[in-house]
């Protein structure tokens, strides 16, 4: 007999239970989602109805039944106990009635599959009575404010744990409430799944004031027991050093005037005892923390307050570098992702890749059948290795993107996995937008230039669409918009409106200038020259130069002022600040902001790009007006091309353009060529058409002009708001 994969452990507290539904819910929801399972109930006491209908099920479930002896031992015990007698290498911890629809336990433990150690559940959105509710919030609040855990409902009773969280977590008494809190604490990766409610019957109203005493003192035993365990002097040294900052200067007080003024009596000053008491309380706390660290001292080789994540012997296998490593050593790029270059063609368009190609790998056997589900918390950092590893993944792929946008602009995630087994053969990533410009939408990725679907071959990339179109009926969408970089198999409806202009990188740093077109290397030069006057007559005529900087160092700040200024000029709303803030919070040292200073040390320009892999996306920009004359543009790319190729990198993304605008020319005339963008939509609502709110519009002409005059600080408002519906 096959051991199961989920065990469901139950603690029965009272026979007023009936777990008939449990039992076939639950049972039922694991079974059909492909997850062996077995129940285990623990009777913490002596409950012979329940046992008796606990018997009737054991012939159509595989069920166990632990009776503990004498009853009352709490819900802590009779999970050890129930632990103890289950098989299964997931532990599923649920109460004596359905809490929980029983379909989502499988979210639970699809978690744990995906890599979760403990996974908390949150009940969202919840029905029971608004009393409860609130009692819940504030207690949750409560754990949130003084521990700084991100848990939202931890009077949930619906947990999953890997075998090994139970058995290496000492929990006693009603601490189980905690037990996600201690397992983060011991090293454990710790998710919290939201997970729909379902109505409970139960007490209603406010509870004894035994019940709100017993909750207090939890909260002050899992504080302590989670950041002074390891360090019992800081908690009692805190407080001891409060009481005598407070009762010392009182006492003292009292003391030098009894010892200066002769006839003054401290026999009726309690404030003095009371500032003496406290005195003396505070060196008594400090010499319980020192106790409590010889303690530790002594017993610390005994203590294991950590978990081995895993033990890597001998080299055979190399780990992949980091997809966010700032500066990665220069590589040849792989043959099938970049041409031979032209040696015969000085410009920047010769060493132009041709689209990346990605070898199609074996198609998946029928053994296994390939499953679409949405992306779980704690699988980030699989997600990003397999962007990372993909050869279409992008910077903008990554969850640290996705992660940006939901905090600033409140977009909706759906992303999408692809997956045969254990092994993801394709990610998706999508974010539910809602605009009254474009209307309700499906977009991969808002706020970015490229986008789309990642996939191993042709069929991992069909079920994810095929997903991603059921998925917009069902959220009532218009349309799916795909920002694929390089085309895709399918025939969808696409548009021709964006190019993107890319380049291979040269070795040396000097060879970047050569690749320039003339006119753009002149301004370039001149730019970069010492400061000095346009010279028109004599043998030797030459323009101005301007002795313009470009450093590495610049701030949000600058890039901001200068980005907001440029949108307003060209009549668009301007992202909001703390978008730029959030992206470099997000990825550090793979966000660099280089800025073009003139010797009086003003900004001039700035430009912030992304690194990822072998590339550098120079992707936001702004400059002052009326400083085009100065070259300063075509200095500040040239120099950020010559910073990649110092660093190491091997390819430079000049970010996409619309076709034929200003932008696009200006990239031609710096050597680059353009590249179709291959924007692919799958049009899913009645009537549903391409987007058509874009500055191209002749529609939208008077409402940018508008939009130019407007004051700086009014523009940056309104564009702040307007810019979570233009993704």
């Amino acid at each position: 007999m096959s051991m199961p994969l989920v065990s469901v452990v139950v603690a029965i507290s009272g026979p007023d239970v009936h777990l008939q539904p449990v039992v076939e819910g639950i049972g039922k929801a694991l079974t059909e989602a492909g997850y062996g399972c077995e129940f285990v109930f623990v009777l913490d006491g002596p409950y012979w109805r329940v046992e008796q209908e606990l018997r009737r099920l054991e012939s159509d479930w595989p069920l166990h039944i632990v009776q503990l002896q004498g009853g009352g031992l709490g819900e802590s015990i009779a999970l050890s106990a129930g632990v103890a007698k289950s098989h299964g290498e997931y532990i599923l911890n649920v109460p004596p009635y359905l809490q929980l629809e029983p379909s989502e336990l499988t979210k639970v433990v699809a978690a744990l599959e995906a890599g979760a150690d403990c996974v908390a559940t949150w009940r969202h959105s919840r029905i029971d009575p608004w009393l409860n509710q609130l009692q819940s919030r504030f207690f949750n609040w409560a754990l949130r404010l003084i521990m700084n855990m991100p848990f939202h409902d931890l009077n949930s009773g619906t947990r999953g744990f890997r075998r090994q969280v139970l058995e290496e977590v000492a929990v006693y008494g009603e601490l189980y409430r905690f037990l996600p809190v201690m397992a983060r604490r011991q090293g454990f990766r710790v998710v919290e799944v939201k997970v729909r409610h379902r109505e409970e019957k139960g007490r209603a109203g406010f509870y004894g004031v035994g019940v709100y005493l017993r909750r207090l003192l939890d909260i002050l035993a899992i504080t302590f027991l989670t950041r002074f365990t390891q360090r019992p002097l800081r908690f009692f040294g805190y407080l001891g050093f409060a009481a005598i900052a407070i009762g010392a200067p009182i006492a003292i007080a009292y003391l030098y005037w009894r010892i200066t003024v002769p006839q003054y009596s401290l026999a009726d000053k309690p404030a003095f005892v009371i500032g003496a008491i406290l005195a003396a309380f505070g060196v008594q706390l400090i010499g319980f923390g020192l106790v409590g660290e010889i303690i530790i001292f002594t017993q610390a080789p005994n203590l294991r307050d950590y978990k081995v994540e895993d033990i890597v012997e001998g080299g055979a296998e190399e780990a992949p570098k980091h997809h966010l490593e700032a500066v990665p050593a220069a590589a040849e790029p792989a043959p099938e992702l970049a041409a031979e270059l032209a040696t015969d063609v000085p410009a920047l368009a010769s060493s132009i890749d041709p689209p990346l190609a990605h070898a199609e790998p074996s198609r998946p056997t029928d053994a296994q059948p390939l499953r679409v589900r949405e992306l779980l918390p704690g699988e980030d950092s699989r997600w990003d290795a397999f962007v990372s590893r993909h050869p279409l993944g992008t910077f903008y792929h990554l969850t640290g993107w996705s992660r940006a946008v939901r905090e600033t602009f409140r977009h909706t995630p759906h992303h999408l996995v692809v997956e045969q087994g254990r092994r993801w053969l394709g990610v998706l990533p999508l974010f539910l937008t809602k605009s009254p410009f474009l209307g309700k939408n499906l977009v991969s990725v808002p706020y970015a230039v490229y986008g789309g679907v990642l996939a191993d071959h042709e069929v991992a990339q069909q079920a994810l669409l095929d997903h991603a179109a059921k998925m917009a009926k069902e959220l009532g969408v218009n349309y799916v918009e795909l920002r694929h970089l390089e085309a895709r198999p399918g025939d969808r409806q696409r548009s021709p409106l964006y190019v993107t202009f890319r380049c291979q990188l040269p070795e040396d740093p000097d060879q970047v200038m050569a690749r320039i077109p003339k006119k753009a290397r002149a301004e370039v030069r001149c730019a970069r020259l010492p400061k000095a006057p346009a010279v028109t007559e004599g043998k030797n005529p030459r323009r101005e130069s301007f002795g313009i900087v470009v450093t590495a160092d610049g701030t949000i700040d600058e890039l901001f002022t200068l980005f907001a200024d440029n949108k307003r000029r060209l009549g668009s709303p301007s992202l909001p600040k703390r978008w730029f803030q959030a992206i470099q919070d997000e990825f550090g040292k793979a966000v660099v902001i280089h800025r073009a200073v003139d010797p009086s040390g003003r900004t001039l320009a700035a430009v912030m790009s992304f690194l990822f892999k072998d590339t550098v996306y120079a992707y936001y920009s702004g400059s002052l007006t009326g400083i085009n004359d100065t070259g300063v543009n075509n200095l500040i790319y040239c120099e950020i091309m010559e910073w990649a190729v110092r660093q190491g990198y091997a390819r430079f993304d000049f970010g996409r353009s619309r076709a034929e605008s200003g932008p696009a020319k200006f990239k031609h005339n710096m050597g680059f060529e353009a590249e179709p963008l291959h924007y692919e939509y799958m049009l899913i609502g009645p009537g549903a058409t391409l987007p058509a709110f874009h500055p191209s519009n002749p529609r939208l002409a008077l409402p940018r002009r508008l939009w130019s005059k407007l004051p700086m600080f009014l523009a940056n408002r309104l564009g702040a708001r307007l810019s979570r519906y233009l993704p």
